[in-house]
């Protein structure tokens, strides 16, 4: 779980979010959205205990080495996980490769956060991306590219523009929550997989159990 705060500490920063709160082994995030309200993060083992506590808009997010399995234990549990799975990663920022473009580099500082946008020759924003630096670790959020722009390894270069920026603040750790698509990516980059991120959230229709309830049972 360690890893898991960590990148959800730079996450929150990177959406503007307050502090999550801990339940020993349970993180609880206020995410506030329509559809969203809150997501807890937890390891695998905790599924049926947490299960009473998830709606359509409190998700839960367990942390495993085996994302099918997990899927299914959800299931089980009576919940509806999403089909895509998602990967933490890191990587060690000093061996990230910064490749060069001919696009305008444009990057921006704001407290703990980093923005970088690559501008094409009109001006308009080919691709962008963000990150906080949270002590060693730069957490990257948010890299996309547009459509019109892509297979051109734009993001590779908002990667490496931010790992640049990071190390210059500090860092030496980086991580990120990578879609399927993304892993490829940063798989190139040099980013390893740490874990498999399970989403699921729970029928419309169920009865949920009291949340503070449940996260504060043992």
């Amino acid at each position: 779980m360690d890893t898991v705060r960590r990148w959800i500490e730079g996450w929150r920063l990177c959406r503007g979010l307050a502090p999550v709160t801990e339940y020993d082994d349970v993180l609880l995030a206020h995410l506030g959205l329509p559809g969203r309200e809150q997501e807890m993060f937890t390891l695998v083992e905790n599924i049926e205990r947490l299960a009473p506590a998830v709606t359509s808009t409190t998700w839960l997010t367990v942390t495993t080495l085996y994302g099918d399995a997990a899927a299914d234990r959800l299931t089980a549990a009576g919940l509806q996980p999403f089909d895509e799975q998602k990967v933490l990663m890191s990587i060690a920022l000093d061996n990230h490769p910064r490749p060069a473009t001919s696009y305008r580099l444009v990057q921006q500082t704001d407290g703990p956060l980093e923005r970088v946008q690559l501008l094409a020759p009109d001006g308009t924003v080919a691709a962008r991306g963000m990150m906080a630096v949270v002590g060693a670790d730069a957490v990257m959020h948010d890299i996309h590219t547009d459509p019109d722009h892509r297979r051109r390894g734009l993001g590779s270069v908002v990667m490496g523009a931010l790992a640049g920026r990071a190390v210059e603040r500090g860092a030496t750790t980086g991580l990120l929550m990578a879609t399927e698509i993304g892993v490829h990516l940063y798989r190139a980059l040099g980013w390893l997989p740490e874990a498999t991120m399970v989403t699921a959230s729970g029928g419309t229709s169920a009865v949920r159990s009291d949340l503070g309830a449940v996260l504060t049972s043992r």
